[in-house]
């Protein structure tokens, strides 16, 4: 998949979660394996910043389709809200 290109929805949140939290621990392991033969830090610490960036995508992903934002709009569906 491309994840560069996935439209993250309420629909699909929880597996994109999924992906990126596998994501994020398998980088973990790449540096931890490159540490321990070692590799070089300029790939460790790209490693490193492309766990920030998937942690930083899965705190957005939350806040904007987590099961907080669907349960909001549920309410405002079932109870006509109109927020425009």
């Amino acid at each position: 998949a491309d994840h560069a290109h996935t439209k993250v929805t309420k629909e699909n949140y929880k597996a994109t979660e999924r992906d990126d939290a596998a994501h994020i621990s398998y980088l973990k392991q790449d540096i931890d394996y490159d540490a321990k033969h070692g590799h070089s830090d300029e790939k460790m610490t790209a490693d490193e910043k492309h766990i920030s960036k998937l942690a930083g995508d899965m705190k957005y992903d939350k806040k904007h389709h987590g099961s907080a934002m669907h349960l909001h709009d549920e309410f405002t569906r079932k109870n006509n809200i109109d927020h425009k």
